[in-house]
């Protein structure tokens, strides 16, 4: 079911989302859905846990020694150089 929103934004915003849209070859209003369904969850909680808990382990198991923190921000510091 669809619904009329209006919503109020800086010109320059909206005429880049225009561009956007029109180089996608999509509505205004898809940018906006798809962006507001990437913010709101659509799966419940659960549902979300059980699909991560299927991954678990798939890689093996990690050292006792393992820093996840440290191995974190190895891997950001090499991402954002």
């Amino acid at each position: 079911m669809n619904a009329k929103l209006t919503l109020t934004l800086d010109s320059k915003v909206i005429q880049e989302a225009k561009k956007y849209a029109i180089e996608k070859g999509i509505s205004l209003s898809s940018v906006v859905e798809e962006y507001l369904k990437k913010l709101t969850p659509t799966k419940p909680l659960a549902e979300k846990r059980s699909s991560v808990m299927e991954l678990k382990g798939i890689l093996g198991k990690a050292p006792n020694d393992f820093d996840y923190r440290e191995e974190r921000y190895r891997y950001l510091m090499e991402k954002h150089k």
